[in-house]
């Protein structure tokens, strides 16, 4: 969903309540969870992650931003949802910049997954997504190392989202950098 100026969170809730009931675009719901080696026909498959640090300290700071879903770059993206602990039902919307117009992008957390050393969220997009898909994110602690890692399938949702593929490819490309590197400064 295309918008010239950038949309008040309460149209963005009011959106998103809209979507609630709305199914996944895509059939794989869930497929996330686990690591994938190859992603559904017809998707591009990421996968990337890096160390954040090292230490149970380190980690629970990855883990509470991870909870409010404070990876996303702020340089260009904004999340927006209901305030409330990160729950499977949970709707969030990511609101981003790009050339000269903003998007606003409905979300559904699809599993929350909690452990003493691990801290993971998956969500599949919704209608009025550019993008079709899952991904996941997940915060490891492996003896004194806390890791990063993110993996999701997607592939472009709609006529004018597969015109502007390679643009949207290459705002894909740009989340990967910045989300290592937001997590990593939340982290210390």
């Amino acid at each position: 969903m295309f918008h010239l100026a950038p949309p008040t969170d309460d149209q963005v809730l009011a959106l998103l309540r809209s979507r609630a009931d709305e199914p996944f675009t895509y059939r794989d719901v869930g497929l996330t969870r686990t690591p994938l080696s190859v992603a559904p026909p017809g998707f591009v498959l990421d996968r990337y992650g890096a160390e954040l640090g090292r230490g149970r300290e380190v980690f629970d700071r990855a883990c509470a931003a991870l909870a409010r879903i404070d990876n996303y770059p702020p340089s260009f993206t904004r999340v927006v949802r209901a305030p409330g602990e990160l729950a499977p039902g949970s709707l969030f919307a990511t609101v981003a910049k790009h050339l000269g117009f903003v998007s606003v992008h409905p979300c559904r957390v699809i599993y929350v997954a909690r452990e003493p050393n691990s801290y993971a969220f998956g969500f599949g997009t919704l209608p009025g997504h550019a993008e079709s898909g899952e991904e996941s994110f997940r915060v490891t602690l492996e003896g004194e190392v806390v890791r990063y890692s993110v993996q999701a399938f997607s592939r472009p949702h709609g006529l004018l989202a597969r015109l502007g593929g390679p643009v949207a490819r290459a705002y894909q490309l740009r989340f990967q950098r910045e989300t290592l590197e937001r997590m990593r400064a939340l982290s210390r």
